[in-house]
């Protein structure tokens, strides 16, 4: 660690996660004398820990239409035109870091040859010091504010740095015990930001339903579909059932509709399996023999028990026998199911922070607060997130970039 008198800084960056790495070296390299700040007593803390500490570095595929905001659109929309994932794919390669798509899934993790994502922040340390960045670690930040067009970052135990501008890369509320805890909404808001209301998403599901937790462990492909502020949305993958709800990439990105509402929740209607509304409908109307085994075509045998249950039908009801109602019933309880939840895991196993810093008031160009000049703000203290898989260190190495470019 130097002494914070051996500024001043063109840039004091707070946070060395995955936002504050990426804009520290981005920053660096452009000639800026900058300065990364953080509690812990090592970079990367959430960051070494994504992915199993893999590290899924950036989506597959991309679709912007996929990120959940409360603030502009349009202003998300700016922003995620800035630096598209192959080009973000580019600089990690050009850097030595090779993503990877994984067997199955197609997600891309870094190369299998490295150690992951210990290897993506040594990495990013690397350029950033390279090119002269100087990281304090187990320095806490109580305060910033401006003087005189610069900015005073006031360090717990009296110490203080002096910069040109100055970065909020702290992450928002989810995995506590890597340092998140939400100083950064606190911050903002004592600036005059506009923070809309943090909570938990990409977070698994609790439910009280006996049926549903006897079937832990089992995994089945799932559609749900919801609404989140008047949104329609559906997600589609893999549902995990466990013994204290649902979990699985599908329910995790299906969560905030149940995590983010401000008031009554919306319906969380799954359709099981892979065949569509149609297409169930086909099999109820074709089918012969008994109706356990044609679900069971689709479905593992004892979630297609209980369906069948829940949709009033024995478990040797036979498609001879099956009228009307009993069909759409069953057709119902297939494609239109309520997911019975009565809570969420909490902050600890939430992948990412619903809510934040309101995007219209971050210029889309350089991340700037548009209250205060030489304030930027970035990663996951903003108001978005996409979904399982990548798409939120994007969104840290994007956002980041913006800002250590300014």
């Amino acid at each position: 660690m130097i002494s914070p008198r051996e500024g001043p800084f063109d840039l004091a960056i707070i946070g060395a996660g995955a936002s504050g790495l990426m804009a520290a070296a981005t920053g660096a390299r452009a000639g800026m004398s900058t300065v990364v700040l953080d509690l812990n007593d090592r970079p990367g803390a959430k960051l070494s820990l994504t992915g199993g500490g893999r590290c899924n570095i950036l989506p597959a595929d991309f679709d912007p239409g996929a990120y959940v905001t409360s603030s502009s659109r349009n202003s998300l929309a700016k922003i995620l035109r800035r630096w598209s994932p192959s080009l973000a794919r580019s600089f990690f390669e050009e850097a030595g870091v090779r993503p990877e798509p994984e067997e199955g899934t197609g997600k891309l993790f870094a190369s299998s040859t490295t150690d992951g994502a210990a290897s993506v922040v040594r990495t990013l340390v690397r350029i950033a010091s390279d090119a002269g960045a100087v990281f304090m670690f187990r320095s806490r930040v109580i305060d910033i504010e401006p003087s005189g067009g610069r900015w005073k970052v006031r360090l717990e135990g009296g110490g203080t740095v002096d910069a040109r501008s100055v970065m909020i890369a702290t992450g928002g509320r989810s995995w506590p015990g890597t340092g998140s805890g939400g100083w950064g909404f606190t911050m903002a808001a004592r600036l005059g930001h506009r923070v809309r209301q943090a909570y938990p998403a990409l977070v698994p599901l609790r439910s009280e339903d006996a049926g549903f937790a006897g079937l832990s462990g089992i995994v089945v492909h799932a559609a749900i579909s919801s609404r989140f502020e008047g949104r329609p949305f559906t997600v589609e993958g893999p549902l995990l059932f466990t013994h204290r709800g649902f979990s699985g990439p599908v329910t995790m990105d299906a969560s905030h509709a149940f995590t983010g509402a401000e008031e009554a929740p919306a319906a969380l209607l799954v359709r099981w399996g892979r065949p569509d509304a149609s297409e169930w409908e086909r099999t109820l109307l074709s089918g012969k023999g008994r109706i356990l085994g044609a679900l069971g075509e689709h479905l593992p045998s004892r979630l297609a028990a209980l369906l069948l249950e829940r949709a009033g039908l024995r478990p040797e009801a036979r498609f001879a026998e099956l009228d009307r109602p009993g069909r759409l019933s069953l057709l119902a309880v297939l494609t239109r199911f309520p997911l019975p939840v009565c809570g969420h895991c909490g902050w600890d196993e939430a992948e990412v922070t619903g809510g934040g810093v309101a995007q219209e008031e971050v210029d889309p160009g350089s991340m700037e607060s548009r209250l205060h000049p030489g304030l930027h703000l970035a990663g996951e203290v903003l108001d978005a997130f996409g979904p399982v898989g990548g798409w939120n260190l994007y969104w840290a190495w994007l956002t980041g970039r913006m800002a250590g470019r300014a």
